[in-house]
């Protein structure tokens, strides 16, 4: 298996940028699992099958076209994990809230390819490249949707 990797900070443009408290990160971080259209523009419907006492299981549909299902987890209020249960190439993706140098919530996604993910990058010759660019673009906009999100 391999993993990518991104970090950004959770604050909005400009240069006195609003920064949200990790609390506020927190909880909009459980929104987004829950209703992600707003953060990751290519999830274009999202419906909660069952619900557990530390996540659910739900369906996504990405770009109109394909469905797959996740178990969510969310772990110690700082961690969400997402295991897709239909995606061959994907065996996990994992946001974390995190603190920079100076205690201000940042967002970190990591996506780890399965086997069969890291077989097709390798055969594949843009497989890895455009995996890499759809998960830094939606880690942009998931960051984006938060700090909107808090300014509401």
């Amino acid at each position: 298996m391999a993993t990518l990797s991104w970090t950004l900070a959770v604050a909005g443009p400009g240069d006195d940028p609003f920064r949200p408290d990790a609390d506020q990160v927190w909880e909009g971080l459980v929104h987004k699992s829950e209703h992600p259209s707003p953060y990751v523009p290519a999830v274009t419907a999202c419906r909660v099958l069952e619900r557990y006492s530390d996540g659910f299981l739900r369906e996504i549909t990405v770009r109109d076209t394909e469905r797959v299902r996740e178990r969510v987890t969310f772990e110690d209020h700082r961690r969400v994990v997402f295991q897709p249960l239909n995606d061959p190439c994907i065996a996990k993706i994992v946001n974390e809230l995190g603190r920079d140098d100076e205690g201000l919530p940042t967002l970190s996604l990591r996506v780890t390819l399965s086997p069969a993910g890291v077989e097709k990058a390798e055969q594949t010759r843009y497989f890895r490249h455009e995996t890499e660019r759809y998960f830094s673009d939606a880690l942009r906009f998931i960051v984006e949707g938060l700090v909107q999100r808090c300014t509401r």
